[in-house]
């Protein structure tokens, strides 16, 4: 009896083996949901270098995310520096943005900053877009620009970060100091 008995039982486990469905603890991604992410970064710099041998634009970031599925990755606490004509010295700092690898784009927000060393001039504004294979900024928000002792407002703007020129557009006004 005790013989037929583990024959019953070792006949089960076997079909239980078979019939059962597999458990897996390894679940696919749902690869459209775009809360997976596919790379992080902290603390990040990405040199260019210039012809003849020196950095001609530095950009450094606090963090980074780039979500899967997505052809932009998020930044934090931003910072792009570049090199124009002559001796200027472009530094442009944000606190959030996003990075599109392909056009080689910023696009930066939640209040921005552009300083040019040489001339101290600084420029203000809510946002703007960076394209960093042209070296030019359009901007769509006010915008203020102050230094040697003016201060100008406008309601969007353009910079060349090549030949260093600023352009300010609609509702521009100069208050000299």
């Amino acid at each position: 009896m005790l013989l037929i008995s583990a024959g019953v039982v070792a006949m089960s486990v076997a079909l239980w083996q078979i019939l059962a469905p597999a458990a897996s603890t390894n679940l696919p991604a749902n690869n459209s949901d775009k809360s997976v992410i596919a790379s992080y970064l902290i603390d990040g710099n990405r040199t260019h270098f210039s012809e003849s041998g020196p950095p001609s634009e530095v950009l450094q970031i606090g963090s980074a995310t780039r979500w899967l599925n997505s052809d932009e990755t998020a930044l934090n606490d931003i910072r792009y520096r570049a090199d124009g004509e002559g001796n200027a010295q472009w530094d442009i700092n944000a606190s959030d943005g996003l990075f599109y690898e392909t056009s080689n784009e910023l696009v930066l927000k939640n209040g921005v900053t552009v300083v040019e060393r040489s001339r101290e001039a600084v420029v203000s504004t809510e946002a703007m877009r960076l394209y960093m294979d042209q070296k030019r900024v359009v901007g769509e928000h006010k915008v203020v620009m102050t230094g040697q002792g003016s201060r100008t407002t406008g309601s969007s703007f353009e910079l060349d970060l090549q030949t260093n020129t600023a352009t300010l557009k609609g509702d521009v006004v100069t208050d000299y100091e």
